[in-house]
């Protein structure tokens, strides 16, 4: 019965019925025009910013019932003077209508502290994330790297088994400055906070 646990795992894993591996990737490189894309592999890119960063693009499937759900992630990295690990979620501030943005962490040290009071500084970083259409955002600080990372909810494919069909939901041009203003800005502050 042991023996039989990695191919299970590997039968629940497995991508599902009509994806295609890339494809959504190749839609996403059309709505980043005019920037400078590479395909790594598959389900991977790097877009390269004029400023001088790299942000790398993951392309991630979540499967439903009957569908599938195409998603991107985002990613900037970069390297820190901070030793202490510290995971922080962004989250987006009230209920029916969007109120800035929470910075929400477990880590209690002091360079969780001066992470927090740095963001607070620059109200600027906020009110981009605050207007940014994102499902999920974490800055996460080990051992001695940073990084970044936004999931967006554009940028994405819905594909439905029962009804047939398939449906991207576009990056605009506003969400995509916002975006890369994003990770601009924060990694410009990481900069800053080991200078």
């Amino acid at each position: 019965m042991i023996g039989l646990l990695p191919s299970l795992n590997r039968f629940w894993h497995r991508d599902p019925p009509g994806y295609q591996p890339g494809v959504t990737l190749d839609r996403l490189v059309a709505n980043l025009q005019p920037y400078a894309c590479e395909r790594v592999a598959t389900r991977q890119l790097q877009i390269t910013l004029p400023q001088g960063p790299v942000i790398d693009v993951c392309e991630q499937v979540q499967s439903l019932f009957l569908a599938h759900i195409v998603t991107q992630r985002f990613r900037l990295q970069g390297q820190t003077s901070h030793a202490e690990s510290m995971v922080l979620n962004i989250i987006t501030g009230g209920w029916l209508r969007r109120n800035g943005v929470i910075y929400r962490t477990k880590a209690r040290h002091q360079g969780a502290r001066q992470l927090i009071a740095a963001l607070a500084q620059y109200p600027q970083i906020g009110e981009t994330l605050a207007k940014l259409d994102f499902r999920r955002a974490t800055l996460t600080v080990k051992e001695g790297h940073w990084w970044l990372d936004i999931e967006h909810f554009a940028a994405s494919e819905v594909v439905s088994r029962l009804p047939a069909s398939r449906r991207y939901l576009r990056l605009e041009t506003e969400q995509r400055r916002l975006l890369l203003s994003s990770f601009l800005m924060i990694g410009q502050l990481m900069g800053k906070c080991d200078g």
